[in-house]
């Protein structure tokens, strides 16, 4: 497949396909080891769009932070959370790119459900501003960064989008590195302060907890939804 048309015909009057009757139209049309690809894909969709990565990084973060002290947490957290988001997002992007180039009818409803979360114009990566570029792979992850370049490119591929997904990835963990580096500095400087010894442990056990983190998103969808009703 050299192409691939998300542009909706004009004359057609029937609703865009469901995520869900996507995935399961392409599950039936494909062979066992092209259903293994299909289901990483849509986990990788579901983790990065979903609780997933919300969840798991901000505990792994404060477990490094918790059980190192001083500079060593400052390095460690920084280290740990672009190396960790790094390979994570280099996986989950490279899986969809190749999943995307089977998958037509996965890309096109999974296209349709991110359109419907932007209210701006859909720029490639390389004109994306760099303030574009990290709300995108920081919010959405390499999935959506691979999504929108099949999209408005019309090319899909591993190969076509290496350089892309490399790019993104390592800038998602460049953030993600530098949240963890402030984090454990903070946590460092309320530890060095007797005063706030206790609030600061009582801070990354909150943070630390995986329901605060689901409890936030699940917030956000509900304001989300409401905005979009409304």
């Amino acid at each position: 497949m050299a192409e691939m048309d998300f542009v909706e015909d004009p004359v057609r009057t029937t609703e865009p396909e469901t995520f869900r009757s996507a995935v399961r139209a392409d599950f039936r049309d494909s062979t066992w080891a092209q259903r293994l690809l299909l289901l990483a894909v849509v986990f990788w969709l579901g983790y990065e769009w979903g609780a997933g990565n919300e969840t798991f990084t901000p505990w792994l973060l404060v477990k490094v932070v918790s059980s190192t002290s001083g500079v060593w947490s400052v390095i460690a957290t920084g280290a740990v959370g672009f190396a960790f988001t790094m390979a994570q997002q280099l996986l989950s992007g490279f899986t969809t790119a190749a999943g995307f180039a089977r998958f037509t009818r996965t890309a096109r409803a999974a296209w349709n459900r991110l359109s419907q979360r932007s209210e701006s114009e859909t720029l490639e990566w390389s004109t994306m501003g760099w303030g574009t570029r990290m709300l995108v792979v920081f919010s959405l992850g390499t999935t959506a960064v691979v999504l929108i370049q099949v999209a408005v490119t019309g090319e899909v591929g591993v190969a076509r989008h290496r350089r892309t997904v490399v790019q993104s990835a390592a800038l998602c963990g460049a953030i993600v590195g530098a949240v963890g580096a402030v984090l454990a500095s903070l946590v460092w400087a309320g530890r060095s302060t007797p005063a706030l010894n206790t609030v600061t442990d009582w801070l990354l056990r909150i943070l630390g907890n995986p329901l605060v983190w689901i409890g936030l998103l699940v917030v956000l969808v509900l304001a989300q939804t409401h905005r979009a009703r409304y």
